[in-house]
């Protein structure tokens, strides 16, 4: 009987597509707030295409209409103020849990797995929902290179992610998720001229956060195809946004988003 084993996706191309998603978040964060809601919706956009693929739901089109939709209200929510807040954001998420539960009601197909549709659409939406947090941020240049810190740390605990490719190191991957995030947030402060021990927080937290998040999505089935690992990568990036704004809030020296 031949023996199973569990199915590790490419890490070398997660690796690259996290390091990619990272760059765009970056530059965008640094040119401001709009540019970064932009990037944002796009990011919000690969996550509608491949979302319910990744999670094999029931009713892939409207599931897909209802993220696009969702990740569009979102990020153009923290815009509507005269200065980008979070004010709006808990409406506009609501909005999109009421179109997720009509959709429901609008499925003709005997709505197979509802519960698991529900749930699901309403993480793909909460996942969306940590990336916008990030778009307050970049209105500072402090708070930009929180951003750009927190989301290298999170590319760099991708790229620590390939070692797993060695059986030895898997045990390993966690610490090294860790220090390399952190490591690599610290230097982004020290390049930028900010005070690198609160960065160095950042970098560790969101790199263990991003690795937690491709560890748990990287045992599914699906993984073995392009789309749901692209899918995978975006919202290693997006989840570290809780990250950065509770950093902002609770450690930055002045910093405020009233």
């Amino acid at each position: 009987m031949p023996i199973r084993r569990p199915l590790v996706p490419p890490s070398i191309e997660v690796a690259a597509m996290v390091c990619c998603a990272a760059t765009v978040t970056s530059v965008a964060a640094l040119a401001g707030p709009f540019v970064l809601a932009l990037a944002l919706w796009i990011a919000g956009a690969v996550l509608a295409w491949g979302w319910a693929g990744m999670l094999a739901l029931p009713a892939p089109k409207g599931t897909a209409v209802i993220l696009y939709a969702g990740s569009l209200a979102l990020v153009l929510s923290p815009l509507l103020e005269q200065r980008p807040g979070l004010t709006w954001v808990a409406g506009a998420l609501a909005l999109a849990l009421i179109a997720a539960f009509v959709h429901q009601l609008l499925r003709v197909d005997g709505r197979p797995r509802i519960v698991e549709s529900i749930s699901s659409v309403a993480l793909g939406l909460g996942v969306m929902t940590c990336g916008v947090l990030l778009i307050p941020l970049s209105g500072t240049t402090q708070g930009a290179a929180l951003v750009v810190a927190t989301v290298a740390g999170a590319a760099a605990s991708a790229v620590s992610d390939v070692l797993g490719r060695w059986q030895r190191m898997r045990p390993w991957l966690v610490p090294l998720a860790l220090l390399v995030g952190g490591g690599t947030a610290a230097l982004v402060g020290l390049g930028l001229g900010e005070p690198w021990t609160i960065f160095l927080l950042a970098g560790v937290v969101a790199g263990g956060v991003s690795h937690a998040l491709r560890s748990v999505n990287g045992a599914l089935p699906t993984m073995a195809h392009p789309r749901p690992r692209l899918v995978m990568a975006v919202c290693s990036l997006l989840v570290t946004g809780p990250v950065a704004y509770a950093v902002a809030l609770a450690l930055l020296p002045g910093f405020s988003l009233a």
